[in-house]
């Protein structure tokens, strides 16, 4: 299903809204890559 999603041409936010982003890229990755909640940067 992501290589699905991937080759569709709905665009960025269509893409954004699909459920495969919200499987794929969880906070925890993104924490472990080195980002920044914007929840936890507005709250400091």
């Amino acid at each position: 299903m992501a290589y699905a999603w991937s080759r569709t041409r709905m665009g960025g936010w269509a893409v954004a809204q699909s459920p495969i982003l919200g499987t794929t890229i969880t906070i925890k990755r993104l924490k472990m890559r080195g980002y920044v909640s914007l929840v936890e940067y507005y709250n400091k």
